[in-house]
């Protein structure tokens, strides 16, 4: 078996670490579309209930199954759930991040985050606006994290940003490409900004009819996630289109353990391409809260990434 240096071995948190938000410019054709509208934050008196989490971060690499190398604190995160009602109109903005940490990755600078904002009933949404930006990662393999670690920094990263819009039986959506400074961190304003910025006249843009969602916006993954994780049933399942793609999602409750916490597995399966990630989190069994207490996936056979909550 070959030996892993803590350089190589920490290399693996590249791309898988937030290669499952569905930024796939792949996905996105060429059609061209406005882009998409978000509409104005609810009047003044409207009441806000907001749960929020930061997450540390953690990396295990496996070999056969076992694991041959560990190291904490590699990144961190964040996952919130906002909801704002007035009246019988609610609004929920549903947000997830994470990033590296250089100073603990050899160097290596990873980020990414989603947010996603739904708009009318609980149960029928009538929009739902989303935008992400993940770093461009093109490692795939060992050998592709091994040079990347390897190589001197540049200073300057390859960002891709999607825009997207779902309304009533119908979505669009876009993907952009654009450099920025490799060291910025993912809740830094000026990256948000510049990502924005890319979605002008000359953004590409594909538009897709959903036939099976004629009364109300298909759902995206955040929201369907919060959706059944909100049921706490034995078993749930749903699916969402995110990037012009249709994904199933499915997720089955575990016996509560002795840290009083919940355990989910779930699984997602892009319906075109047959493929799917698996998932686990765990849910604060005494709390109606839907962020969890901690989450783990594995985007390779070779790397499980665990995030667990710092805070309360």
């Amino acid at each position: 078996m070959q030996k892993y240096s803590r350089r190589r071995a920490v290399a693996f948190l590249l791309a898988p670490l937030l290669r499952h938000l569905h930024l796939d410019a792949q996905s996105i054709a060429t059609a061209p579309a406005t882009p998409p509208h978000v509409p104005a934050d609810s009047p003044a008196g409207a009441q806000t209930r907001t749960t929020a989490r930061t997450y540390r971060a953690d990396a295990v690499i496996l070999f056969l199954g076992i694991s041959i190398y560990r190291r904490a604190g590699v990144g961190d995160g964040k996952a919130s759930l906002e909801e704002t009602f007035e009246g019988a109109n609610l609004r929920r903005t549903l947000f997830f991040a994470a990033g590296s940490d250089p100073k603990r990755a050899s160097g290596l600078s990873r980020l990414g985050w989603m947010c996603e904002v739904v708009f009318g009933p609980a149960t029928t949404p009538s929009e739902i606006a989303y935008s992400g930006v993940l770093t461009s990662s093109p490692e795939e393999s060992l050998e592709h994290a091994r040079k990347s670690v390897a190589a001197p920094p540049s200073g300057r990263s390859i960002f891709s940003a999607v825009s997207g819009r779902n309304t009533a039986g119908h979505s669009r959506s876009a993907i952009t490409h654009f450099e920025f400074d490799a060291s910025i961190a993912w809740s830094d304003r000026a990256l948000i900004d510049r990502a924005e910025s890319t979605f002008d006249a000359k953004a590409t843009w594909r538009e897709t009819s959903w036939p099976n969602s004629p009364d109300q916006a298909p759902p995206t993954f955040l929201y369907q996630l919060a959706t059944l994780l909100r049921k706490r049933s034995r078993s749930a399942t749903g699916r969402y289109v995110y990037g012009e793609q249709e994904y199933l999602l499915g997720l089955e409750l575990q016996q509560p353990s002795a840290e009083r916490l919940l355990p989910v597995r779930g699984k997602i399966r892009n319906v075109r391409t047959g493929y799917e990630t698996p998932f686990r989190l765990w849910l604060d069994e005494a709390s109606e809260s839907v962020v969890p207490v901690r989450f783990e996936f594995q985007p390779r056979s070779f790397l499980r990434l665990t995030f667990e909550a710092v805070n309360a």
